[in-house]
This record gives C-alpha cells, sequence and structure tokens, in this order.
C-alpha cells in the first residue's frame, strides 16, 4: 500500500509539473481581432481563443507590451527589455537604467512603462531615453515601500500595484508618472465591505470601458473604474488568474494549469 501511495503521488506531482509547464501568463490584442499570448511557449491565438500556431521559447515570458507594431517583452529573469521579432524570436536585448528586477510592461500609445521590484517607475516615450522614478525614494514615510508587480496605461492615466513590506496589496494612479496617489481597493460584496487582499500578478486597461482590471492569486479580478467607490470583484474557478487582456470584441482570460476563457465584450 506504501508503494503504491508513493507512486500514485509521484503520478499526480508529474501532472501538475505538466500542467504548470504549459501556462499563459500574459498576452496583447492583435490587429486581426486574435491574440498574441506568452508564458511557457508562445502562441498566436483567434478572437475565439482557438491557437493558429505555437513557437517554443528558451525561456517563459511574463510581460508583453506592443508600442505600434514593435513588440516587447520580459522573460523570468527581469534583467533586460527584449525587442521580439514578428516571428516571436529575440531581436534585440536592452538594458534598462534600474536597480530592480523588471516584473511587469504597459504601453500607451507610443509610450512603454515598466516596473521593478526595486518601486521604480519608468517610462519611454518614443526614441527618446528612458525616465526613472524611484517611488520608494520619493514617497519614503509617505507610503510603504513597493515591490511593484504590474502597471496598466490609458484614458490619461497610468496604475502601478504591487506588495508593501508586510504582503498587503496596493495600487497607485498618476496623470504623468510623477506624483502619486494611493488606489483603493476595497469593494462590497453581498452588502459587506470587503477589501482585496490577493497577490497582484497584472494589470491591464479596458479603453471601451475606461477601468482598469487588476488580476491576481485566488482567481481574483478586481475591476477599478475611475469612480474610486464602485469596484467590483469576480472570482474565476482557478488557483490564479495571470491576466484579463482586452481584445476588439472580446476579452481573453489567462491562468494556472492551462486555465484560458474568451469572453464576450
Amino acid at each position: 500500500m506504501k508503494l503504491r501511495h508513493l507512486l500514485l503521488t509521484l503520478l499526480l506531482s508529474v501532472g501538475c509539473l505538466t500542467a504548470h509547464g504549459q501556462d499563459l501568463r500574459t498576452g496583447v490584442a492583435t490587429a486581426d481581432g486574435g491574440f498574441l499570448v506568452a508564458g511557457d511557449y508562445l502562441a498566436w491565438l483567434d478572437a475565439d481563443g482557438t491557437v493558429l500556431r505555437k513557437r517554443p521559447l528558451e525561456r517563459p515570458l511574463t510581460a508583453l507590451a506592443a508600442v505600434g507594431e514593435r513588440l516587447f517583452a520580459l522573460d523570468d529573469r527581469g534583467r533586460d527589455l527584449l525587442r521580439l521579432a514578428p516571428d516571436g524570436g529575440v531581436a534585440s536585448r536592452e538594458k534598462l537604467p534600474v536597480k530592480g528586477v523588471l516584473r511587469a510592461l504597459a504601453a500607451d500609445g507610443n509610450t512603454l512603462w515598466a516596473v521593478t521590484d526595486a518601486g521604480e517607475i519608468a517610462h519611454r516615450k518614443d526614441a527618446s531615453g528612458w525616465t526613472v522614478f524611484d517611488f520608494n525614494a520619493q514617497y519614503g514615510g509617505f507610503y510603504p515601500s513597493m515591490d511593484f508587480r504590474a502597471v496598466a496605461a490609458g484614458g490619461g492615466s497610468v496604475m502601478v500595484a504591487g506588495l508593501g513590506p508586510d504582503g498587503s496589496p496596493a495600487a497607485y494612479t498618476s496623470a504623468r508618472g510623477t506624483v502619486w496617489s494611493e488606489r483603493p481597493l476595497d469593494y462590497t460584496e453581498q452588502g459587506l465591505p470587503c477589501l482585496f487582499t490577493a497577490e497582484p500578478l497584472s494589470l491591464s486597461y479596458d479603453a471601451p470601458q475606461d477601468r482598469y482590471y487588476l488580476a491576481g492569486a485566488g482567481g481574483a479580478l478586481l475591476a477599478l473604474p475611475s469612480c474610486s467607490h464602485c469596484n467590483g470583484l469576480t472570482r474565476y474557478p482557478v488557483f490564479t488568474l495571470f491576466a484579463r487582456v482586452a481584445g476588439g470584441t472580446k476579452n481573453l482570460l489567462l491562468g494556472s494549469d492551462g486555465f484560458q476563457r474568451v469572453e464576450e465584450r
């Protein structure tokens, strides 16, 4: 019985590792209405989430952002900003003038944003140089020191989210990336006041809805409209919700163990 139990445990472990090896963690909408998604591999999907083609990766990708026809990415090391070729290969690498590990990317028009685990918020417009804002240095003693995990931009603002020293999530917004205000993460559920406590994993901006979405652990997705008292939480049947990608007519949700869901806008 002990041997049988050991074999069963090993089989389950292998199954979990296999499922984890197929995770897609990030994505961007494509001009044809589909999606380009990445994680343990790179895949092109149509609007219904059907895989059109795949590409293996040397290292998992954790973030994607498109500035015009230029596609940027981060891998799981977070050391360099990667420029991807049209076929998904790495065309070039760039070192950013930051101290921390790059954790997330976002694009708004011709502006590219990046955040680090050392509380740095960097942005570059067109082909100009990088501007780096050290949030922890500038707001030390006023806001807690932040390990940023997510960034999104749109509608004339930018939002970042991450974890404080005690592991609590927090989010901040800014119009130009220099003056930041805390964004409340509370919401109401069944008439009761609640607070978003999940680890933030990604932020996205939905232009038609003019709202941000914060995805996190426990399958949590928090809608953050312009009204800071109108937040709403949706839970999905997945251990970890990595990202919500807003497409032209549909939205794509990506989660752990291969979770993927397409929703009508």
